[in-house]
């Protein structure tokens, strides 16, 4: 049975480590490992992990996006021979990356097929958002963008810092550049840890009402809804999406969906940049209407374009 592992990330200073201190103190922390990347020598925040988990927590220097291949994967080798050899025993890993990281090279860890793979599946993508700079850091930072086109769980800290105009307002923003992510408002950084953990984002895909909101001309950065009653080729799908993640590969953050393939199936779809996955998922239920509907999160995507490349992947009579 592979171990579930959270990716907790988000921006300089929007409380991810005051996330997970609350975590750690609401479940049993002697059996989650914490791996926590921090930039510099000073290890502050691993200091104040290991006050509440002892002995659980890994640290990787630097910056983790350069560090994938290297640390991180010796990590979790060496977390797989820990466990073979009865040093350590757990139930699941938090990843807490720096505020300056790209969680899609974290994520990218877990794609391979490899003994970490086969030991670990990644559970979710939470990304904190503070509440106060959100939309500021939205506008001015690729990264920050990137982090919340990523989540499958937005965590919007510092609420009581803003008043409810403001909340509002960061509110429609990220359900505007994330539309199919789960919100959460959070004060101190509490949240119920089934909000965050088992979520299971990347085993399943839940189909929410989607509401379409348009751009900002100054801000190119939003997500796409694409609809069509299909069915699709899923070759001729995954061969469009392959050459769009080639053709603009800093540009499509993260896509997700269902899809009416041949035959009356269903597939889930999910993807992180280059790295996606076709899934047969359950059948269409009574009260579904079978069609494919995707997600594009990204920059400057053309909807127009994007919705005649899906027409294009149709399944030819």
């Amino acid at each position: 049975m592979t171990t579930p592992v959270t990716i907790l990330t988000g921006f300089l200073g929007a409380g991810k480590t005051t996330l997970l201190r609350h975590l750690l103190r609401h479940i049993d922390a002697h059996r989650v490992v914490v791996v926590e990347n921090e930039f510099g020598a000073a290890n502050i925040d691993s200091e104040l992990l290991e006050e509440i988990s002892p002995g659980m927590v890994r640290r990787v220097n630097g910056c983790i996006c350069c560090a994938v291949e290297v640390d991180l994967r010796h990590t979790f080798r060496s977390l797989i021979e820990a466990r073979k050899r009865g040093h350590i025993d757990f139930d699941r890993v938090i990843l807490e990356t720096t505020g300056m990281a790209d969680a899609a090279g974290v994520a990218e860890t877990f794609s391979r097929r490899d003994e970490i793979a086969e030991a670990f599946r990644l559970d979710a993508i939470v990304t904190v958002v503070d509440a106060r700079h959100g939309i500021v850091d939205l506008r001015n930072s690729p990264v920050a963008q990137t982090q919340v086109a990523l989540a499958d769980v937005l965590v919007v800290s510092k609420a009581d810092l803003v008043d409810a105009e403001a909340m509002a307002a960061v509110s429609a923003r990220l359900a505007e550049a994330n539309p199919t992510a789960t919100r959460i408002e959070a004060l101190h950084g509490a949240v119920e840890p089934a909000q965050v953990l088992d979520v299971d984002a990347f085993g399943r895909f839940r189909l929410r009402r989607l509401v379409r909101v348009g751009g900002h001309a100054h801000d190119p950065f939003g997500s796409v809804v694409l609809e069509d009653d299909g069915p699709h080729d899923l070759r001729r799908l995954g061969a469009w999406l392959r050459r769009l993640s080639r053709e603009r590969p800093y540009d499509l953050y993260r896509y997700k969906g269902v899809i009416r393939a041949g035959g009356g199936r269903r597939v889930v779809l999910q993807g992180v940049h280059d790295l996606f996955s076709l899934q047969t998922a359950r059948r269409w239920r009574a009260d579904e209407t079978p069609r494919t509907t995707l997600v594009m999160i990204g920059v400057d995507l053309d909807p127009t374009e994007l919705q005649a490349a899906l027409e294009a992947a149709r399944l030819r009579r």
